[in-house]
């Protein structure tokens, strides 16, 4: 009986650990499209500033239009980062709590391991014992 909840318990670790491959695979993508627009934002900001510290009078009326338009990738970038994180929190939560359980499984079956191999050993040792006193009456009886 012991063998086969173990025989369960690691079937179900294995269907848990592959559903949750195609979450951490979208989770994997998704931090990279949010890591990718992070850094986009951040090359905005810096041409921005830049931009801003254009010293020729000539350049300065260029500089106002160039400075918006910056401005306006930066806030689509945010817009866009900001869709992201509701399905970036969902698939964190997910599969946080599906890592959890597969954890709890996985201490199961090591339990209930643990308590199998514990049973073998006590049996191994009753057998040993009732062969240690069946040879010392074997022994203590006078030879024929």
């Amino acid at each position: 009986m012991e063998a086969r909840r173990i025989a369960a318990l690691e079937l179900i670790e294995r269907v848990k650990r592959h559903e949750i491959e195609a979450d951490t695979q979208a989770l994997g993508h998704l931090r990279a499209e949010a890591g990718k627009l992070d850094r986009q934002r951040g090359e905005l900001e810096d041409k921005l500033s830049s931009a801003m510290q254009v010293s020729d009078p000539a350049l300065l009326s260029y500089a106002g239009n160039f400075s918006r338009a910056i401005r306006r990738e930066i806030v689509q970038t945010e817009k866009q980062r900001a869709r992201l994180e509701p399905d970036l929190s969902k698939l964190e939560t997910r599969v946080s709590e599906a890592f959890r359980e597969i954890k709890t499984y996985e201490i199961l079956r090591l339990k209930a391991l643990a308590e199998a191999a514990e049973e073998r050993q006590r049996k191994e040792e009753e057998e040993l014992a009732e062969l240690a006193l069946t040879q010392w009456w074997r022994n203590r009886r006078p030879a024929p």
